[in-house]
């Protein structure tokens, strides 16, 4: 037993599990390599002595840095500018989460910045190649993603958050992700209005391109068309006002949000309720409706922002904390303080994980 005010040492894990030092050592870097009830035994003594691993140790005997990285960027948005998924509150939740989720596990999260992708592909290089880094979190990923070949050429474990759009297979496991299913929330919205009475409901977004494919190619894409298919699903008798030209789409901004809203309003002044991409576009469809309309439109954001909180409208909760967890599991495996190649072939960790927001309804 540890002596008050001094941390157990792994000596005493071993002798309270019974087992040899290797084999705890193999539970903290190696779990894999332990057999499950032994696995547990050892992990129950680390918790009940609240054993701390020595990192310093740790990274010099294993000759890793222990840390994952992950991009800041700058929450300054310029006019006409589409942040997407990863931005502002979004970006400081998630790097919280994920702090939160990685210290459980024994390791660091480390943020780095770039202007562009070039200047990224240069500070990843360097990352990696100062061995500064064992894992990596991706953001803003697209289908030919010049970031994943650097990774694979290094043999570095990643994962990104959001699916890498336009890619030409989203569910292979050569690129693991953890993403928020955007369509299921915004039919979620669109479904609590129709519940609420409401009719005539409308959607504004962001501007995408149109393609002919079955499954979406862009965040906004994906949550124009929950909002599409929930109208459709609804409406059995076809006589609210709904379908593609229901809509407006603009850029993430709040002036676009107020000029979609006069668009819409022009061609549908009995629109009743909008459900909105993101919380600072509802923002500007919320204030421009109040100031030509008595009775401003009902509108429902997405990423439960404090805006949100502060103007009073319902918006989508993105479940942050879900979304770290899953991503240090991919990276990681179910337990184990090592960033490791996961072989999603033979273990039960998913490549892909698809999460579901929540609506907080105000």
């Amino acid at each position: 037993m540890a002596l008050k005010g001094k941390s157990a040492s792994i000596t005493e894990v071993a002798e309270k599990s019974g087992v040899s030092l290797q084999t705890v050592s193999n539970v903290l870097n190696f779990p894999e390599r332990v057999r499950p009830a032994t696995r547990e035994k050892v992990l129950a003594a680390i918790k009940s002595l609240d054993y701390t691993p020595n990192l310093a140790a740790r990274r010099l005997r294993s000759a890793r840095a222990s840390s994952i990285a992950v991009r800041l960027d700058t929450n300054a948005v310029t006019e006409g500018e589409q942040r997407g998924l990863y931005s502002g509150f979004i970006q400081d939740e998630f790097v919280y989460q994920l702090t939160k989720a990685a210290q459980n596990r024994g390791i660091k999260v480390i943020t780095y910045t770039a202007d562009d992708q070039n200047e990224e592909i240069e500070k990843l290089r360097f990352l990696l190649n100062s061995q500064d880094a064992d894992g990596l979190i991706l953001t803003s990923t697209i289908g030919n993603d010049p970031r994943f070949k650097l990774l694979n050429e290094k043999k570095v474990p990643f994962i990104t958050f959001g699916r890498p759009w336009g890619a030409a297979n989203l569910y292979s496991t050569k690129k693991p992700w953890v993403d928020i299913d955007g369509a299921f929330g915004t039919a979620l919205a669109t479904r609590k209005f129709w519940e609420d009475g409401y009719r005539q409901i409308g959607f504004v977004g962001w501007k995408f391109k149109i393609n002919h494919d079955a499954d979406a190619q862009s965040v906004g894409e994906d949550r124009y068309n929950g909002w599409l298919k929930a109208i459709a699903d609804l409406d059995k008798t076809k006589k609210s006002l709904s379908g593609k030209n229901f809509s407006a789409l603009g850029d993430e901004s709040v002036s676009s949000g107020r000029a979609m809203a006069i668009e819409l309003l022009k061609k549908f002044p009995k629109v009743e309720a909008v459900v909105c991409v993101s919380d600072t576009v509802a923002l500007g469809v919320l204030l421009e409706s109040a100031r030509l309309r008595k009775k401003p439109l009902v509108v429902s954001g997405f990423d439960n922002s404090p805006v949100s909180k502060e103007f009073e409208f319902s918006s989508l909760d993105q479940n942050l904390q879900m979304v770290a967890k899953n991503s240090i599991e991919i990276l990681m495996g179910e337990t184990g303080n090592q960033i490791r190649h996961v072989d999603f072939a033979t273990e039960s960790t998913k490549a892909h994980v698809l999460l579901r927001p929540v609506l907080i309804h105000r």
